[in-house]
């Protein structure tokens, strides 16, 4: 499998802004018990996007699979549990905009950025 060559570009948040060309957002008009979701969230999909350098699945083919990291939480600890796809079904909890390319790339999403996923599942 040819390697990804935007794990070697995307290190942080900023390194994915810039990447993608996508602005900060302010959400300090958005609750404050539900910011850190939707900034984390937003963050996530930024990430997701310049991982995937743009390519966004083709959910008509049902041929190409969609990776997603999967997280083990619990009350003391919060970490990659590993990663699947779906080809035919769809998951609540899995936007489009958060799935990635290939194993690969969701499994160093996950660590990389875990502080951002931890945001999107317990923000």
């Amino acid at each position: 499998m040819k390697k990804n060559p935007n794990l070697e570009k995307i290190k942080t948040v900023e390194d994915a802004f810039q990447a993608t060309g996508r602005p900060k957002v302010d959400f300090s008009n958005v609750p404050e018990d539900l910011r850190e979701y939707f900034e984390s969230q937003y963050n996530a999909v930024v990430i997701t996007e310049a991982l995937n350098d743009g390519k966004r699945p083709d959910w008509d083919n049902l041929n190409e699979l969609k990776w997603r990291p999967w997280f083990r939480m619990s009350a003391s600890a919060f970490g990659l549990n590993g990663t699947y796809f779906g080809n035919t079904y769809s998951s609540a909890g899995s936007g489009s905009r958060l799935q990635n390319i290939d194993e690969e790339t969701a499994e160093y999403s996950a660590r990389q950025f875990v502080d951002v996923w931890r945001g999107v599942q317990l923000g």
